[in-house]
């Protein structure tokens, strides 16, 4: 089929009037920037254009709910950021709830109103995009979304947590005084200094330059491994201070579900 019957297809099923089939093509062709297609091939067109067909098509049955199932998956990295505005452009502009299942977690936060992360088909976390980000509630959350540094730590007290070899400061609460926890800290929120300014010293091991940062593994003197994301180049082998604030711990249970993690928050903030 061409683009014109590819779109028309589920009209045609419903047997809707050939004029109101056609006013409905020609509209969600417009909505997905294919007007003039109608007649092309589908062989003939190029991967974020059968992308957009597939969208057309859905579209003229004027969905409630519009299910998206790795949609951009097949595409090279340009076409599928391009396709990733387009998307939430087009349904910010039609106002219906679309469902956008990804193995991609930055494409997660990017497309999102709201993430739903499931493990073995349980939803294990749901929020904001910043508040997965920010706030995962267990190891596998914080592991799945974004790059992670995760440490073994022991809660002293509220507000102070114990990790590799000091005791810090820390913006969370609710645990049980000597409770063994885990510590996430976001490799962009971690800074390389000198060694007398910094909270942990470290050796950097490696580093990558990933085009807008340098991508640095060090270690510290415990053994734990430190990812951190700089745009300036560390030299492998020196010994650095690693400096972060106490709002960027985030002091984790294990194993804990969202809604234990909600009572505590709830009871803590109280």
């Amino acid at each position: 089929m061409n683009v014109y019957e590819n779109v028309a297809f589920g009209l045609k099923i419903k047997k809707l009037p050939a004029d109101q089939i056609d006013a409905k093509v020609k509209e969600a062709l417009q909505m997905v920037r294919l007007a003039g297609f109608e007649k092309r091939g589908i062989n003939e067109m190029s991967g974020g254009q059968r992308q957009r067909v597939a969208i057309a098509r859905a579209l003229a049955n004027e969905p409630k709910i519009l299910l998206l199932d790795e949609p951009l998956s097949a595409l090279d990295h340009k076409l599928r950021t391009e396709m990733q505005y387009e998307l939430r452009n087009l349904q910010r502009k039609l106002g219906i709830t679309f469902i956008f299942v990804t193995h991609d977690q930055e494409e997660a936060l990017a497309m999102s109103d709201e993430i739903f992360v499931l493990n073995n088909g349980n939803i294990v976390q749901s929020g904001s995009p910043v508040d997965i980000y920010d706030e995962p509630i267990n190891h596998y959350v914080a592991d799945f979304i974004g790059e992670s540094n995760i440490v073994k730590a022991t809660m002293v007290r509220d507000e102070l947590v114990h990790f590799a070899g000091h005791n810090f400061a820390c913006v969370d609460g609710g645990m049980r005084p000597n409770e063994a926890v885990e510590v996430v800290l976001r490799p962009e929120d971690l800074t390389l200094t000198m060694v007398e300014a910094g909270k942990i010293t470290v050796q950097v091991q490696t580093q990558l330059f990933r085009g807008v940062h340098y991508e640095i593994i060090c270690q510290d003197q415990d053994g734990n491994e430190w990812m951190v994301h700089s745009t300036r180049k560390a030299v492998p082998g020196k010994t650095y201070g690693l400096n972060f604030e106490p709002e960027d711990i985030h002091v984790m249970r294990f194993n804990e579900s969202e809604a234990d993690f909600d009572a505590r928050l709830e009871s803590y903030e109280d």
